[in-house]
């Protein structure tokens, strides 16, 4: 489990309203959707209600919530969240205006090389940009382009936009794994502290319910974004008030 609880704590106060995450990358195949929609599920997991948008074109997670609520296993039917479909060069314009003030928006970013009006309005929107990456050094070396926008959409921003690489397909004691940390940490690039293992169910997933093996891992992500957006001092207070300690 995270080290700390998501279904206590919020980036504003210790009641979470709102937090977004967006995924993006600059090429397909990269892992996305699956980590979208896996962390999706994850936050209804721990109580918070849930607005997933596609913004890629393709439609991928939508695809996948329209097949998955064909499965005879699934009652009464679909992902248990909204989703909408957003293509658009408004997403920063459109996502306020659709989001709800408890929801926890995470959003399936399109490929920057092929869509970036699109990748640079997630841009705009999102608290938490995260890049989704193998530890090989081609798909390391593919996110100096992300980065670099990152940091040309900041003048249209009113706050800075929070940003990090999830190392995802890893195997499990592999050195490759913690030569990308090393190379990504080198690059600047602030790195988030669970590792996605490679395994078939993340591979095979598409188009089907979410399974409970192999949440675990994605638990430890959501609680790491968390973290992240959470004040020292109130990730101090809320473990004071589990304890049971009076804060002073």
């Amino acid at each position: 489990m995270p080290a700390i609880g998501i279904t206590a704590l919020n980036c504003n106060n210790l009641g979470m309203p709102a937090l977004s995450v967006a995924l993006l990358n600059l090429k397909p195949g990269t892992g996305k959707t699956t980590s979208a929609v896996w962390l999706a599920h994850i936050f209804v997991e721990a109580g918070r209600h849930v607005l997933l948008v596609d913004a890629d074109p393709s439609g991928s997670a939508l695809e996948w919530s329209d097949l998955a609520a064909m499965d005879p296993r699934v009652q009464p039917a679909g992902f248990p969240f909204r989703i909408v479909a957003l293509p658009s060069r408004r997403v920063h314009l459109r996502v306020p205006e659709i989001a709800r003030e408890d929801e926890v928006v995470i959003i399936d970013a399109p490929q920057l090389e092929d869509h970036s009006g699109i990748a640079r309005s997630v841009m705009r929107y999102a608290d938490e940009i995260l890049i989704p990456c193998a530890p090989s050094p081609i798909e390391i070396n593919r996110t100096t382009p992300v980065r670099d926008e990152i940091a040309e959409v900041e003048e249209f921003r009113d706050k800075p936009a929070r940003s990090a690489v999830l190392l995802t397909r890893c195997i499990t004691r592999a050195h490759s794994v913690a030569n990308a940390k090393e190379t990504l940490g080198d690059l600047g690039y602030d790195v988030l502290r669970t590792k996605v293992p490679r395994l078939e169910v993340y591979a095979q997933s598409f188009g089907l319910p979410i399974p409970e093996t192999g949440r675990s891992a994605w638990r430890e992500v959501a609680g790491d974004l968390v973290e992240r957006c959470v004040p020292l001092w109130k990730v101090r207070l809320w473990q004071q008030i589990r304890s049971g300690v009076r804060p002073r």
